[in-house]
């Protein structure tokens, strides 16, 4: 599903050319449920975003699905994040006073479907998140564990084959935590793509493969 082959990124810092990965390799198969784990500053958030299809490489290749993500018109890649990809931020990133339904459907602002369709398709989301009856409420009106599933939510309604997270749990304590991560396992169970990113050993566990980034290069 996802290969990434000598992956370079540099970014300009004051002037100063600052190397983030250095010749990265990465290979995930369809289904399966990986962690990228390692100190801060060592990659791994920028790795996600390159696969994510924000943030291009300085070199190297990144196919998914058989697509170089790269390789395509700034539109087309947007299309494709909008296709392929659902993201799960640390922030949780929920709109305040927006419902929860509101906060799910906003993936589908842009899908050619009624408002109708896109209702049904984020309530749907929504019940198998186990949120049934809860729609209507703010973000402020819901626990943290529930605000992460509307957050999971809201990154699955497009139905993506991937499914990154970067820190998922690093804003919430413990209990809420294990119910997000027993969440990216179920999914996992079903099918589901998931590429985790964590500094935490704990919620690496979860996953069924721990790749470790140091330095810029994965080990």
């Amino acid at each position: 599903m996802i290969q990434l082959q000598n992956v370079t990124k540099v970014y300009n810092a004051d002037g100063m050319p600052v190397e983030a990965l250095q010749g990265a390799t990465v290979s995930v198969a369809e289904g399966e449920f990986v962690a990228l784990v390692g100190p801060s500053g060592s990659g791994k958030s920028t790795l996600l975003t390159i696969l994510g299809a924000m943030n291009p490489p300085t070199t190297g290749t990144v196919t998914i699905d058989g697509i170089d993500v790269y390789g395509l018109s700034l539109e087309r890649q947007a299309d494709f994040r909008h296709e392929y990809v659902g993201f799960v931020f640390q922030q949780l990133q929920l709109v305040p006073y927006l419902t929860a339904l509101e906060n799910v459907m906003l993936p589908l602002a842009v899908a050619r479907m009624s408002r109708q369709e896109k209702v049904r398709r984020a309530t749907a989301m929504l019940t198998r998140m186990g949120l049934a009856g809860k729609e209507r409420r703010l973000p402020g009106q819901l626990s943290g564990g529930e605000q992460g599933r509307v957050a999971v939510a809201r990154a699955l309604v497009n139905d993506p084959p991937i499914l990154l997270a970067d820190e998922p749990t690093g804003n919430l304590d413990s209990s809420t935590g294990e119910q997000v991560l027993a969440l990216f396992r179920e999914l996992h169970d079903q099918g589901q793509t998931v590429v985790m990113v964590t500094h935490n050993p704990e919620a690496a566990d979860y996953a069924d493969r721990v790749i470790h980034i140091r330095d810029g290069q994965t080990v």
